[in-house]
């Protein structure tokens, strides 16, 4: 994966965050992310995990079309139906950002799956 600078996240930029598994709190590794909402403070908001494990097919599990270009270095997709809250101090390194057509398809993963609450890590 190849970083790129950026000072603020942005809706559909894919990040590099520590996830926490949420059957095992304060469990978890550094993975991919896509914003998929920012609170109007800017520092806060929702991330969608993206897993290179392509097997996935469940409501709002969405193949990524131009993962490459996208900085990701395998064939990925995101699991809509696995949000995440996040605060900018957790975001680690920015790799790159959807493209217009993968946005579009999380969109409509998101939309698939809206009853699904984003894992708010326990302090």
């Amino acid at each position: 994966m190849t970083a790129t600078q950026t000072s603020e996240p942005r809706l559909y930029d894919v990040w590099l965050m520590l996830v926490e598994f949420p059957d095992h709190p304060g469990v978890g590794k550094p993975r991919p992310v896509v914003i998929t909402d920012i609170d109007g403070d800017l520092l806060s908001g929702i991330v969608a995990k993206i897993t290179g494990n392509m097997s996935w097919d469940e409501a709002g599990d969405v193949p990524l079309l131009d993962w490459k270009a996208e900085g990701l270095d395998k064939p990925s997709l995101v699991r809509c139906s696995q949000r995440f809250y996040f605060n900018r101090s957790e975001l680690l390194r920015r790799f790159g950002r959807l493209s217009l057509r993968d946005a579009e398809h999380v969109n409509d993963g998101l939309a698939a799956s809206p009853d699904v609450p984003p894992h708010r890590r326990r302090a």
